[in-house]
């Protein structure tokens, strides 16, 4: 239930922000850049049109920095969970781990990402090729025994691509069954799994 106007009358520039953007996440992932209406974003966060435009300056420019944004916290989730952990076994489950946990608990946010909704504009596309390059970047980073940079950058993406498959298909399954015990379990499940599948691969790379 979205806060009621009083309540949001009372909040600080930067929590009212917050709220904006879960609101437009909302809307842009169920309905895409072009049919997604500005008033119904207002209206879930609880506040009007123009202290949207207060914030973001445009309609583009809300659904751009939703872009990076939830790029942002994607990669930094990846990233902090793979800082530390060895053997090189445990750091892709740990990855793979923490993949699956921002899909399950920010399904929205996922969506609107990798939907594929508003990827048709050439400038959004831009953005998420280059939220895909950062996290390639940052896989590549975190694979060992391949000393050849490019190399380690193609494997890294094509980790990406089984993993993106993977989560699909968590997505379809999920469909059906509404509760949060259900998906969580699958989520650890269809991770473990997807991460037996990404190593059994690595385990005979080459150069």
């Amino acid at each position: 239930m979205p806060p009621s106007p009083a309540r949001t009358s009372r909040l600080s520039a930067a929590d009212r922000r917050e709220i904006i953007i879960t609101a437009a996440i909302e809307q842009f992932a169920l309905h895409g850049f072009d049919a997604a209406s500005m008033d119904e974003i207002a209206a879930g966060a609880s506040v009007t049109k123009p202290i949207i435009y207060r914030h973001f300056h445009s309609k583009r420019n809300l659904y751009l920095e939703l872009l990076q944004e939830v790029g942002e916290r994607l990669t930094s989730s990846i990233e902090v969970a793979t800082a530390t952990v060895e053997p090189p076994h445990d750091r892709l489950r740990a990855g793979v781990v923490a993949f699956f946990d921002f899909v399950q608990h920010h399904r929205s946010a996922y969506l609107l990402l990798f939907g594929g909704r508003g990827q048709r504009d050439e400038e959004f596309q831009h953005v998420v090729d280059d939220i895909q390059l950062r996290i390639a970047q940052l896989v590549a980073s975190r694979v060992s025994g391949v000393e050849d940079e490019t190399y380690r950058v193609f494997v890294s993406f094509a980790l990406i691509g089984l993993t993106h498959g993977a989560a699909r298909s968590y997505l379809l399954d999920i469909e059906r069954h509404h509760s949060d015990r259900f998906r969580a379990r699958l989520a650890a499940k269809r991770a473990a799994q997807t991460a037996e599948l990404l190593w059994s691969g690595m385990r005979n790379l080459s150069t």
